[in-house]
Parts: C-alpha cells; sequence; structure tokens
C-alpha cells in the first residue's frame, strides 16, 4: 500500500485519485479453534473497506452504523465517483456519502452474507446463522455482537430473542427469494 501511495505521490495524482482498499475474508487464524475463511464468525466476513479521496474524505473517518459490503457496494461506489452510473439491476449502494460524511438517505437494514456451509442475515448487532441441513442438528445461530462480541452463546432457542430471530430469518427468506436461492430455512 504504500508502495501504491508513494507512486501516486511522485506521478503527480495523489490529490486526484481515489484509492480504494480491501480484501477477501478472513483465515480465522485459530479463533474459535478454527483456521478456515468458510465460516460466518466475524473474523471471517468482518473485513476491512476503507476509501480515501483528497479534498473530498476525511482521514480517519470511520463509521460503524451502516452495513456494508464490498462486494455490493464497491462497483457503485467507484462508478459515482468516476460520474458513470453504475450498471442496472446493481444491488449495492455508493459509499460515496458515507465515506465523504453526508447521509447516505435510506440505506439497508440488514445485510445478507453467505459461506459453503449456511447463510447469514445481520442488522449490524444480531447475527442470524443458519446452516446447511445436512451438516447437522443444530442448524441455527443467533449472536448479539453488543453483548457477546466473541459469539460464544447461542440465542437461536431463548425465548427472550424469538423476536429477533423471527425478524432476521424472514429477512433471509426474502433475500433468498429474491436470489433465487433454494436452502430450506427452520420454520
Amino acid at each position: 500500500i504504500g508502495r501504491v501511495l508513494t507512486a501516486l505521490r511522485s506521478a503527480g495524482l495523489a490529490e486526484n485519485t481515489l484509492v480504494v482498499l480491501t480484501s477477501d475474508h478472513g483465515d480465522m487464524d485459530s479463533a474459535h479453534r478454527m483456521e478456515h475463511k468458510s465460516a460466518l464468525y466475524e473474523e471471517a466476513i468482518h473485513i476491512p473497506m476503507i476509501v480515501s479521496c483528497p479534498g473530498r474524505t476525511a482521514a480517519g473517518r470511520v463509521d460503524r452504523t451502516h452495513l456494508v459490503s464490498n462486494g455490493l457496494d464497491l462497483l457503485p461506489t467507484i462508478c459515482d465517483y468516476a460520474g458513470i452510473q453504475p450498471p442496472a439491476g446493481l444491488q449495492g449502494s455508493s459509499l460515496r456519502p458515507l465515506a465523504e460524511g453526508r447521509s447516505p438517505g435510506r440505506w439497508r437494514d440488514n445485510l445478507f452474507v453467505e459461506c459453503e456451509i449456511g447463510y447469514l442475515m445481520t442488522d449490524g448487532r444480531f447475527k442470524y446463522s443458519v446452516f446447511d441441513p445436512d451438516k447437522g442438528a443444530r442448524r441455527e445461530f443467533l449472536a448479539d455482537l453488543k453483548t457477546d462480541p466473541g459469539e460464544m452463546r447461542n440465542l437461536a432457542g431463548d425465548a427472550a430473542h424469538t423476536s429477533v430471530a423471527k425478524k432476521l430469518r424472514a429477512a433471509m427468506a426474502a433475500c433468498l427469494r429474491e436470489n433465487r436461492i433454494e436452502f430450506p430455512l427452520p420454520a
């Protein structure tokens, strides 16, 4: 990253270049005694996304409020900064308002994540995961990231969290239908 930024400065392009840094999903690095990215824990799915444009974005601004997806939001963001219309039918939104400290208007309430063993729907605080029915009897996992950031307690069967699980399950069902994904959800 340092070499790229140095090259931009050396070429006189640093003040007129949008720089976006993101990555693939994490590999767990022994968190939850796992080392593979095919998991729905935060260590695998919570990835960096940095948008920098001199004179437009403030250094050090961090947005922890809005649910961002690098896979969905990257192309609309680049198109927005380039001043062109993104291709029709994209599900993502430009991050430009967020990067520049402005209100994005209507933003997503939930974010859908998939991996080879299941699917996840999050509202930012709660994460609801459903796993392949062939992988075991305990298919659902609900975590409260505010009270349990390590995701150590499964609240899916907790009566106090039934409404949260039901809301996220319904949002997941809608997303699966919209994307034509055949996957059985628990009742």
